[in-house]
Formats: structure tokens, sequence, C-alpha cells
């Protein structure tokens, strides 16, 4: 049975299948982009009860928030899965030409990607001799200009405007309702304020129930498996505002599909312009992956598990050639246990693998539009859409747009900034 924080939650509604060794008829690999959340962690923060509030500094010697031991486990883990798979299609060591890696500016998730890295290449692995031993770089943006991985809310005008239009939806507010009784309890037991507030400040209370205890800390007597369970709920709920309907592709237009936009605007220009990048790697938190299942259409109410990762592949298809887009196609697939197969993502309107320019249209209402991103009020006009910085032709130019542009192809209004903060 899978431990709290550590492993995956079942599949759930998702149209799901479980991956099948790859067909021939799928055509040769040509590009990979996979978005992973960092592993396991230190609670994030601690209530006025917690028993082990005075032992912070004892149990979590690395901090609050910061990566423990077993998160660099799941994530050298992760990285030779993705070895494993890409072991045909990638070099034997690191060539900085055929990967790109991007994080966001957390030490969680940059020691996340460097364990990943590890994983996936020799030369970056633990117990290398230091005459062998290479690290690989690992590029970020400073956490108030990322608008890449972070998502908006309390500075999106437009943002809280549909956020509000979902919180104040009767099957929302009837929820809240029917939990009006347990979270005055919850208050009782925490010495939080909780009725009347954010949703998100019981979702901190379940991250370090559940961070405990998977760290084996005895849990405080109210904390029972019932609590936890609708804990759960309650945290699916305030996931399901941010991410799904009413208005949930102009949603997806603020958070997950700036992202989406970005990897298949990497793809298109890697492609046109010839260039030898393979694989772009983004190592961010379960908000980012949260947000792009959501712009997917394939949110299913479980927040990914730490070291979770979800991945597009892009080949050559054998078959006809797409009117809009060639003979490519387009892969998903879901590692959220570690235990098993990745699962395949059936992208809702489109069988799996989808034809890249199928994939387009079906993707094209939860990406921003041509003329900017509305991040503003719904009487204002949208922001524009900022100049993407152009890929230059010539090996010597290549590397430098690699670390100006990739993974940062989306559009960046400046009132962009974090989704309630990562986790």
């Amino acid at each position: 049975m899978a431990r709290p924080g550590f492993r995956g939650h079942p599949a759930g509604p998702l149209l799901l299948l479980l991956l099948l060794p790859q067909a021939l008829t799928e055509g040769p690999l040509v590009f990979v982009a996979v978005v992973f959340r960092h592993g396991d962690r230190a609670p994030l923060a601690s209530y006025p009860t917690d028993p082990h509030k005075e032992d912070v500094a004892t149990l979590w010697p690395r901090g609050l928030g910061q990566l423990t031991g077993e998160g660099v486990r799941q994530q050298l883990e992760l990285g030779r899965f993705l070895r494993s798979r890409y072991a045909m299609f990638l070099s034997p060591q690191y060539h900085r030409e055929e990967v790109y890696i991007r994080s966001t500016d957390f030490d969680r998730t940059l020691e996340s990607a460097q364990a990943n890295l590890a994983g996936l290449f020799p030369e970056a692995s633990p117990g290398r001799s230091e005459a062998t031993w290479r690290p690989i770089p690992v590029h970020t943006e400073p956490v108030t200009e990322d608008k890449l991985l972070r998502f908006p809310t309390r500075s999106c005008p437009r943002y809280r405007e549909l956020l509000k239009e979902a919180t104040e939806a009767a099957e929302y507010q009837a929820a809240l309702e029917g939990w009006k009784d347990f979270l005055t309890r919850l208050e009782n037991f925490t010495g939080l304020s909780l009725v009347g507030e954010p949703l998100r400040k019981t979702w901190k209370v379940l991250d370090t129930l559940i961070c405990q205890q998977a760290h084996g800390l005895p849990l405080p007597s109210w904390a029972s498996p019932d609590v936890l369970q609708t804990l759960a709920q309650i945290s699916a709920l305030d996931i399901g505002a941010h991410v799904g309907p009413p208005r949930a592709a102009e949603k997806a237009q603020l958070t997950g599909g700036i992202l989406l936009d970005a990897i298949l605007a990497n793809f298109s220009r890697v492609q046109r312009l010839g260039l030898p990048l393979k694989m772009v790697m983004y190592s961010a938190h379960d908000s980012t992956l949260l947000a792009l299942q959501g712009a997917l259409g394939l949110y299913d109410g479980h927040t990914p598990p730490y070291a979770a990762c979800l991945g597009f592949e892009f080949r050559r298809h054998l078959g006809d050639p797409d009117e809009d887009a060639g003979n490519v196609t387009v892969s998903l697939f879901y590692r959220n246990d570690s235990t098993g197969l990745p699962l395949t993502l059936k992208l809702p309107g489109c069988p799996a693998p989808c034809s890249l320019g199928r994939f387009r249209q079906l993707t094209a209402p939860a990406r921003p539009p041509a003329q900017g991103i509305p991040c503003h009020g719904s009487h204002e006009p949208a922001t524009p859409a900022a100049t993407v910085v152009p890929l230059l032709s010539g090996a010597v130019a290549v590397l430098a747009v690699l670390s100006m542009g990739l993974g940062l192809m989306a559009w960046r209004p400046s009132c962009l900034r974090a989704w309630g903060g990562p986790v």
C-alpha cells in the first residue's frame, strides 16, 4: 500500500491506459518534455497546537519545506527511469545541446533537478570519483519573475474574478456548508482560524499531518483516517475551483496553458530550425502539474505525489501526414507510482497517440490567445503578448538561445505571480 506523501494515487476517472511497449507504427521519438514535482520534503509550516512544533529543528534539520533524503532518493529513481526509457534516444553522457533543464527558484526544486540528473546521466551520479564527476547545470528564474512554472491568484485581477465565480457557485457553497461543523472542530484542535478563511489554510494542516505521518511521527488523537480523508476532500474542492469549471479553459490560459503553449512552441522551433535539442525538463511543484492537468482536461481530483512526472513525447508518425502538423504525434504519460508502469493519458477527444494538429486544435482554448492574456478585469484590455526571444541559426547561437529563451517561450504578462505559493 502506498505511503502517504511518497507514492501515487489511484488513477480515478481519468481516461488512462497502462503504457504498452512502444509500437513501431508510432515511429521514432523526436522530442520529449517532462514536468515533475520535487521529491519528499519537510512540512511547509506548523500549527499552534502541533505536538512536534518544538522539535522542528531536530526533525527537519535542513528546515521546513526543504528536500529530505527520501526526496533525493525519489528523484534519483525518477532519473534512472528516464534513463531506461530514453536509453536509445538520449546520448549516454550529458550534452548541453540535447537537454535543457529548468527549475523554479526553490531549494527543493533545484535540488530535485540535480538529483534527477544524477540518475539520468552517469557522470553526475553519486559515488563517482572526483576526477570523473561532473555537475550538470540547472537554469532558473527569480521567483518574482517566473511566469512559466508559477501561476497567479492574488495578483491577476481576471483570475480572481474567475476564482470568485467558482467559489460562489451553489455546489461549492453547499460543500462548504456541509463541512462547517468539521472546520469548527478543527479550529479547536489546531488553534487556527479556518471557518470563512481560504481553504488553503485547511490544506496546510493536511500537508503537515501527511508529512509527519510519512516520516513515522505520531499524529494527535484527533487526526484519524476519517479526518485526513475529509481534509483531502476539502483540498480537492479548492483545487477544482482553481483549475476546473466554470470557465476552466480561461483559467488555464492564465495558468497551465502557459506552460503547455511553451512546450508546443519549443518543439515547433526545434523542428523548424533543426536544433539538436531532444529533451526539456521542468522541475516544479504539484501546483504546476495540477494546472497543466487542468489545461489538458485531465485533472482527476488527486494531488500529484512527490516526484510525479508528466511527459510529452513527440514522434514521427509512419502513416499519412496530418494536414496541419505533418506526420507528428503527441503521447502523454504520467508516472505517479514508482512501483508500476507509468500511465498513458488520453487527451479528451483524441485517441492515443494524438496527431499534433489535433492536439493543438483541442488544446487551443486552454492556451494563451495570440492577442495576449486577459489578466486584467473583464472590462479592461488584455495584456499584450510579450515578444518571444528569437531563435538564431548556427551552432554558436544555439546555447545562447537555450539559456535566454527555451523554457520561457510563453506569454508573460507582468501581472502574473504565484498560485497561492508552490508546494
